[in-house]
Order: structure tokens, then sequence, then C-alpha cells
């Protein structure tokens, strides 16, 4: 059976009727107010906080500090660092906490916060990748990741190049800021109601400083307003302090950031400084490649460990390259501590790789599709880290983008366009993705669901994903109808609650439909299966048929013979004969991606279940005179198996496309010689717009039956489309190398804003080579 899938949520979105975490602390007739008290300095010792303003205040209720925290001042998770909920001594980057005003109300608790008087001790802070190289400010040792083919390094035919690109940090931007709503129970128990992506997390945490067991702590989560990787580590931090507040006060504590400190106190995507040298031959064979990524961790380790090791290992994007050397090192500096973002690192390490294959084609002035198309992983190879490619879509993907885009026709057009045109030149920018799907800490690719079939025929179902505006829930219930052959209005997707689903991986990692999904397929087969045999009695007593399990068809909330359809009872009648007979409704499924291992000691193994292929070209125009553009076409091509929703997954298409285009061409994060931000509102911090995007956008998604993916056939969307977007700062390089004597030359910075445009114009010609 085949769902009529609708957004389950989408009514009650336009309508504004949908619950988030500020509904549920709104209900509360008790509640008060928290809001932290942040440091301004981005290295420094706490000296003394001063409350002399705030305390004879009528909205003030309490202030408190690390003193205050009952168990274990640490909200570091798995990583063998110490990040406290309040800092103790001394602060290590501007916005950290180090008090919470607890107050009558949110704006009391606002305005009250900052008048708390804080003196220090100020510190000379590190804030880029470069000084903490000086400064030796490394986590850990480097990460180095090998392979060697062949080495054609004595090779006179063999050509080099060498070169260096900072790839920038940027901000999540999701609508709902963080937030968190706490409640007493009794006997000690909390409930709260967290913005997060990682609710066991969030209740290992608070219980931790609280110094109490898990099962103290519920988490219960309806839906976030948007996350894209912010909410996955940092929201535990507001968490915490909110849990922290209701400890105390032993009333509901509400906290919800404003939007301009949310930007300012937040870890971003990590900037990578990444140099690298490729070697190649004539004819454009990718033949060696060396690349060294550093990361800008931030004050504390959060997920910098796992970003790095997502970005080495995709720093073949696309290419089978038969000898590489990767190494990468993170490095702790004094900015907020930088976190998971859409991509997780590929997108970074991937950029750079594109970059150097693209010096490669200006120099041998060979075709970009062409030496993409020419290096592209086939059937059999292995990659840097030891896996198989066993369906290998790369050279599928590039041909259809061929096809859909006209390519040698558009070709032709920019060439005549740029020809007639002194003043504006067009580009023509082309990425291939390559997406690994798992979490590559081994454990994490686990995932349970709770469904209850009550006797009515109605359905509860419970799993431990977040729905987070990508349509989870969706797609979940989704997987439950099509394996029970019933519609969607029998299922109630229950919110994702700790009491239910417990020990849940974060829904990340492009990995929720695929683990929450799978669990859920596995228990609404369990129950089919038991249901098939209550079936078979039920229809031998009110058809006097003798059938078998093996004749049922479960469909359209009927369950009928498959060589007479007219022998059917629904599915509402069964339910009910199986709960009068004393036949289990409930199940609970668990499961675990199989066949994937990653060894740490040597960088050796199957760490994704399967990879997610695509391609994009990007159309720009760009004005020589101001640095102004604007993209003319976008085209992908994605592969998502047989999908459980082509509409939404045409819209995470659209989306991180979207995403990514921004990222690399106007999201541009800035940090002043004090660690304070100076991005930190919309018009100081440039996201993407309907105006930004141009109406010739067109999205291919091929789907197929892939021997290499999930639940039901289908493959992950959230991250993958993210790289098509990278196609936009190809596109602009490219309208730059038409007045380049050295295209393979052009220094165009990450993200290419107007500015960062015009000063590559310049260079070009302060170097003699504009034409």
């Amino acid at each position: 059976m085949k769902v009529n899938s609708k957004h389950l949520s989408g009514k009650l979105h336009v309508s504004g009727r949908s619950t988030f975490v500020e509904n549920i602390a709104q209900a509360s007739a008790d509640c008060l107010y928290a809001y932290p008290v942040v440091s301004s300095k981005a290295k420094a010792k706490i000296l003394s906080i001063n409350t002399e303003k705030i305390t004879s205040d009528p909205g003030f209720i309490k202030l408190l500090t690390y003193k205050d925290v009952p168990g274990i001042n640490n909200i570091a998770h798995g990583n063998g660092d110490v990040q406290p909920v309040l800092a103790e001594t001394e602060v290590n980057y501007v916005g950290e906490p180090l008090a919470i005003v607890v107050a009558k109300t949110l704006e009391d608790a606002i305005s009250l916060s900052r008048k708390v008087g804080v003196e220090y001790e100020e510190l000379h802070p590190i804030l880029t990748v470069e000084d903490a190289v000086v400064a030796k400010s490394e986590y850990g040792p480097t990460r180095l990741f090998q392979r060697i083919d062949n080495d054609f390094d004595n090779e006179d035919e063999v050509k080099v190049l060498s070169g260096q690109l900072t790839v920038g940090a940027q901000e999540h931007f999701y609508f709902e800021t963080q937030r968190c709503f706490v409640s007493n129970e009794e006997n000690g128990y909390f409930t709260v109601y967290s913005s997060t992506q990682a609710v066991s997390e969030v209740q290992e945490i608070c219980a931790r400083l609280l110094g109490v067991s898990s099962n103290y702590i519920t988490v219960d989560v309806r839906r976030l307003g948007g996350a894209f990787g912010g909410k996955e580590a940092q929201a535990t931090l507001w968490a915490g302090i909110t849990t922290i507040a209701s400890y105390n006060l032993k009333r509901p504590v509400y906290l919800a950031l404003e939007r301009k400190d949310d930007i300012n106190w937040t870890g971003k995507r990590h900037e990578f400084v990444n140099s690298y040298t490729i070697k190649y031959n004539e004819q454009g064979n990718l033949l060696s490649y060396k690349l060294d990524l550093k990361a800008n961790g931030g004050a504390y380790i959060d997920l910098s460990f796992a970003i790095l090791e997502r970005g080495l290992l995709h720093s073949d994007s696309g290419y089978y390259i038969p000898k590489m050397q990767v190494t990468g090192t993170a490095y702790r500096t004094n900015l907020p501590a930088n976190t998971a973002f859409r991509g997780f690192g590929a997108p970074q390490a991937i950029m750079t790789t594109e970059l150097a294959l693209e010096r490669v084609a200006y120099a041998l002035k060979m075709d970009l599709l062409e030496i993409r198309k020419k290096n592209v992983y086939r059937k059999g190879q292995t990659t840097q880290y030891g896996m198989e490619v066993k369906e290998a879509l790369g050279l599928e993907m590039l041909e259809e983008l061929e096809s859909i885009s006209n390519y040698h026709d558009l070709k032709a057009q920019v060439a005549h366009f740029n020809k007639v045109n002194r003043f504006k030149k067009k580009g023509i920018g082309i990425v291939t993705g390559k997406f690994g799907i798992s979490f590559t800490a081994t454990f994490l690719n686990q995932g349970s669901a709770l469904i209850w079939i009550y006797s009515d025929g109605s359905i509860s179902l419970s799993h431990g994903g977040i729905e987070m505006g990508q349509q989870l829930y969706t797609k979940v219930a989704t997987v439950v109808c099509q394996t029970l052959g019933i519609t969607m209005d029998k299922v109630r997707s229950e919110s994702t609650n700790t009491k239910r689903v417990g020990n849940s991986s974060p829904t990340a990692a492009s990995s929720g439909s695929d683990l929450n999904g799978n669990a859920a397929r596995q228990a609404s087969e369990s129950l089919k299966a038991r249901l098939s045999e209550a079936a078979v009695i039920l229809i031998a007593e009110k058809y006097e048929v003798a059938l078998s399990a093996q004749d049922l068809i479960f469909d359209n909330n009927l369950v009928y013979s498959n060589k007479n359809p007219q022998i059917s009872i629904t599915f509402n009648e069964l339910a009910h004969y199986a709960y009068m007979n004393r036949i289990d409704l409930g199940q609970h499924s668990f499961y675990k991606t199989p066949e994937i291992n990653f060894d740490k000691s040597t960088n050796k193994g199957r760490p994704f279940y399967y990879f997610v292929y695509g391609a994009s070209l990007i159309v720009s125009e760009v004005d020589m005179l101001t640095g102004d553009y604007k993209f003319e076409s976008i085209y992908v091509v994605h592969d998502n198996g047989l999908p459980l929703n082509k509409e939404i997954d045409l819209g995470q298409i659209y989306g991180a496309t979207v995403q990514g285009l921004g990222y690399c061409t106007m999201e541009e994060v800035k940090y002043d010689d004090k660690g304070q931000s100076m991005a930190n509102t919309p018009s100081t911090y440039k996201i993407p717009t309907m105006s930004d995007v141009c109406a010739n956008f067109v999205v291919k998604q091929v789907n197929e039956e892939r021997s290499q993916a999930s639940v039901l056939g289908s493959k992950a969307v959230g991250e993958p489309p993210f790289l098509y977007g990278l196609a936009g700062w190809f596109s602009i390089m490219n309208a730059l190398s038409f007045v380049s004597k050295s295209p393979e030359n052009i220094n165009l910075k990450m993200p290419a804003t107007p500015e960062a445009v015009l000063l590559a114009i310049e260079d070009i010609k302060k170097r003699g080579l504009y034409v």
C-alpha cells in the first residue's frame, strides 16, 4: 500500500496552533523565569559578582551561581572535557554563563541579568586557528587518514598545485531560539521540556547536575522550531540552567534566549583552515592529494572531534585519488564552543577538494564537468579509510546533471555572453555529492520504537526521533501505515519522551528516518504477524473460509484474501477481536544499523551504511565593477532511492541547497579582537531570502531501488543536499576566470560576498593578470 502521507503538522503550523516549548510554559500558572548572566570577556578570571542593582527590584527572585549546583558542575558529554554549566573562577568565551537570574517575568529576568555587575581580570584570548597553532592549543592529537594505492612522486609527467582555503563559520539561525521549561513533580522528579535534538543527553546531563539518577529526569519534546544541528549538544546548557533554577526555587521555570543573545552566545559551524597539495597528469587524472584540516573548535570540545572526523572521512568528496594523506586537528580557542551543523564537517573538507580539482581543470584548460566525470569513484574502488564503494553512482548523477541542464548548450551561451559583455561575466559552478550516512560513532546507530494498537484500531506511535521541521514524524508514521496497510488518520505520533523510549540517539547525521523508521517497521511487522494469525481465525468464523496468514493482504484499513477481495474484515474489527481474545497489541522494537564498523586506532573500516549521491550546477552573473552577483539557474540531481515522501524530500533538497548557497556566498561570521560577535542580527548577518534564489531552480529526484539504502528502500535527505549550494561559490569563481590570465590562481575568499569578489578582482589586477 502506498500511503498518501500528508504533512502531519501542516494545518497546525499555518493556523498557529502547533505546540512548542513556549506554549507549554505559558500554560503553567506558577511559572518563574530564568536568564543567564554571561561573560563580557573572551578570557578572564572572575573577581566578583555584584547584585546591588537588582536585589531591590520587585521582579527579582534570586541569583544562582555554581555554588547552587547540587551535583557535578559539568555538561560535557562523553568527550573527556570539562564544561561548567556555570563558570566558577574563570570564563573562556563571551557569552559563557556564570550566574542565573530568576525573576517573576521573562522581561524582568532579561533586564535584571544585564544589571548584574561582574569584575574581571582580563586575560589574552586565543581567537583564530593561526593563534591557536602558535599557542599549541589543540584539543588532542592530529588524526591521519592515509591510502597509497600507487606512488607517482617520481614520475616526470606529474604536475603539482598547492593552496590554502579558509572555509568560514555559519550561524544556524533557527526560528525558535534556545529555550527550556522545567516542571517539578513529586519526590524530586522533574520533567524537562527542552528544545533539543538529543533528549537522552539532556536527561543524562540534568541528572548529573542535580546529583540524581537519570530516572528522576523526564525529557519531553513535541517539536522544535528549527535546529540544523545547533540544538544537538548546545541545547543541553540551557536545559541545565533551567533545571538548576527549578531545583533551587521548587517551582516551574522557563528560559528563552533573545535572538541577539542566541547568536552571540552559541557556537557555529566550525571554521576550517585547510592546506592542500594535489598532483595530476596531462590527462586530468588526479594522482595524489595531501590535505590538512585545522578546525576552530571554540572554548570547549562539544562535538569537535566527531565533526573533524567526518571532515576527514569526506575529504575525497566524490573522487577516487590513488594516493591520499589527510590530517586533521581541532583547536581550543576563546569563542563559543563550535558545534554540529548540517553536513557536520563534510562541507568544509569537500569545499577544499572541489577547489583543488577545479584549479587542476583551469591549469589544463579542461572542461569542469569532464574532469569530474573522469575522476569520480567507480564500483569496487575503496575510500581513504578502506571502505569499498559497492554502488558508485557519481558518474550517473553527473550525466543526469549534464542532461537536465543542457550543459553543452548552456556552456556555449555563457561563453557568448562573456564575449559580448565587458563588465558582466557569467560563470558555471559544479559540485559532486557523495555523502556517507550513519553516525561515525558506531554506538549511536541505534533506534527504538513503541507502538500501541488500541481496541478500536487507532494507533499510538512513539520513537526516539525529534521533529524539527523536517517531518520525521510524518515519515515514520508513513512506515507504520505502509507496513500495516492503514491510512495516516489512524496514527497519532506522540511527543518524544524518555519514559516511553529511552537511550535514544540524537536526531542528527541524517539518520532520523533510518533508525527510527526501521525500529517502527520492525514493531509494525511483529504486530502484523500477530494480527494475521488472529485474522485467519476471525475470517474463518465470519465467512467459513480457511485461509493462511500468507493469503492475507493488509490495505486501506482492510484485511482481505488475495484470492477473493470480497472476503474481508476491517482493521478496526481485527483490532477489537484481538483485544477481546487477549492478543498483545503493543510492541517495542529495537534497531541497530548492520554491517558498520570503524577502528579509530587505524582509521579504517566501514563507518557508513550507504552513500547518498548527487550533483549540482549553478549559473551566476557577476558585475566586475561592483562585485555584486545574482544566480541565474540552479540544477540539482539527487539520488534518494525509493522515497518515503517525495514532496518532503523535495522540500529538504530545496532548503538545504539554499542554505549551502548562503553559507558559501553571503553568510559571514565575524568577531572583533576581543571575541565579541560583529554579526548578530539579520541586518549584520545576511541569510538567503526568496530574492536571492532564482526562478529557474530545477530538481531531479532519481527514485530507483538501490542495493545500498535503508528503511523501505529510502535514502537520507537531510544533510547531503547542503553540498549542492556550494556550486554557487564555484560559479562566481568561474565568472572571474574569464577576466584572469591565470584562472587557476584566483584568490576568492569564502564566503564570496560582493566585497570578497571585489577583492579578488583587485588582486587579479594587481598581479597584472586582468584581461
